[in-house]
C-alpha cells in the first residue's frame, strides 16, 4: 500500500460503506504524491470481492491493479501534447457509453484534467455531469489552479496533502539513485516538495548535477549559466523539456530559499558552497523568489524555453 493519504482513504471508504459514491471525483495535489495509487486503489475498492477497501487478494483487485480489469480504464493526455486532446476525450465519453462486460461499478481514471483546455472540457461536461448508471470518473490534477471551473464544479474534490519528512524518508528507503551525501539528500527531498513521485523524477534526471553546474557558471557569466540550463533539456519533445526545467526551477528556488534562510541568519546547510551569512537582504531573496515562480508559470504556458533559461540566469541574485 502507498505511504500516506489515510485521510483520503479512509473517507472514500466510508462513502463506499454508505453507498453514497460520487459519480466524479477530481483528485488534486502534487504530481507524484499517490494520487494516482490511490485513485486505482479506490477503484478496486468498488470491485473488491470483500465489500470493503481493496484486499488487494481477491480475483477482482488483482485484475485491476494488473490493469486488465475491463470495468476500469484508465486515460491520460499523450506526452506530446501540451492540452488534453477533444479527440481523446471523445473517445473516453464513448467508452463510457458502451455496456459493461461484466456487473458492477466501472471506474474511469483521467489524468491530466489540469490540462483541459475549453473544448475538451465541453466534450466532457454533458457525461461528467450525468455520468451512466454504476459508473465513476476519478480525475487527476496536479495544479488546481489550472483546473477549469467547468470540469471543478461538476466533481467532488478531493485534496492530497504533501507527505511529511518522516512519510518520505519511509516511502524512498532503499531507493537507488538517491545522493548519497546526507545534506544534498535532505535539498532535494525538500525541493521535491512532498512528492515521492517528483523526488524519483529529480533524481533520475540528475536535476542537482545541473543545479550546481548553473550555480557554479551564474556568478562569472549568466549566459553560459543559461547554456547550461538549456543544454540539461534533453527530452524529444517540447512538453518534456518544459517538466525538465520546471524540475531544476523547484531546485534552484530550494536553493534561493536556502540563501534567505541565510539573510535572516538561520543555520542553513546551502546547496554549492558553505556561506557564514547571506549578502543580500531577505526582501531581495523573496523578490527572486517571486520572479521564479512568474517564470514557473509562464513555463507552463508557452514560454520559450531558451528565452526563459536566459531570464532565470540574467535574473539570478549572484
Amino acid at each position: 500500500m502507498l505511504i500516506g493519504h489515510d485521510n483520503v482513504r479512509k473517507w472514500l471508504g466510508t462513502a463506499i460503506a454508505g453507498g453514497r459514491v460520487s459519480g466524479a471525483y477530481l483528485f488534486m495535489g502534487p504530481d507524484g504524491i499517490g494520487k494516482a495509487g490511490v485513485a486505482l486503489e479506490f477503484a478496486a475498492s468498488l470491485r473488491c470481492e470483500t465489500g470493503g477497501w481493496a484486499c488487494g487478494d481477491c480475483g477482482q483487485c488483482r485484475r485491476v491493479f494488473k490493469g486488465v480489469h475491463p470495468s476500469v480504464r484508465t486515460f491520460a493526455k499523450p506526452a506530446d501534447k501540451s492540452a488534453f486532446p477533444v479527440e481523446l476525450v471523445r473517445e473516453i465519453v464513448d467508452e463510457a457509453g458502451v455496456k459493461a462486460l461484466e456487473p458492477g461499478r466501472r471506474v474511469f481514471i483521467v489524468a491530466d484534467a489540469d490540462r483541459f483546455n475549453e473544448s475538451s472540457a465541453n466534450a466532457f461536461l454533458k457525461t461528467l455531469e450525468e455520468p451512466p448508471r454504476d459508473f465513476t470518473f476519478v480525475l487527476l490534477a496536479g495544479n488546481a489552479a489550472q483546473v477549469l471551473p467547468t470540469i471543478l464544479s461538476r466533481c467532488q474534490a478531493v485534496r492530497f496533502a504533501p507527505l511529511d519528512e518522516q512519510q518520505m524518508k519511509q516511502a524512498t528507503e532503499g531507493w537507488e539513485g538517491l545522493p548519497v551525501n546526507p545534506d544534498a539528500r535532505a535539498i532535494l527531498t525538500r525541493a521535491a516538495q512532498g512528492s515521492p513521485g517528483n523526488l524519483r523524477r529529480m533524481a533520475d534526471r540528475k536535476v542537482m548535477d545541473t543545479a550546481r553546474e548553473f550555480l557554479k557558471a551564474v556568478a562569472g557569466d549568466p549566459f553560459h549559466a543559461s547554456e547550461v540550463l538549456a543544454a540539461s533539456l534533453t527530452a524529444d519533445e517540447s512538453e518534456g523539456k518544459r517538466d525538465q526545467l520546471r524540475d531544476v526551477l523547484a531546485l534552484l528556488t530550494a536553493a534561493l530559499r536556502d540563501r534567505m534562510a541565510g539573510a535572516l541568519a538561520a543555520d542553513v546547510k546551502p546547496l554549492t558552497r558553505e556561506i557564514s551569512a547571506e549578502q543580500r537582504s531577505p526582501d531581495a531573496m523573496a523578490q527572486a523568489i517571486l520572479r521564479l515562480d512568474d517564470l514557473r508559470e509562464r513555463i507552463d504556458g508557452n514560454a520559450n524555453l531558451k528565452l526563459a533559461c536566459d531570464a532565470i540566469a540574467l535574473g539570478w541574485p549572484a
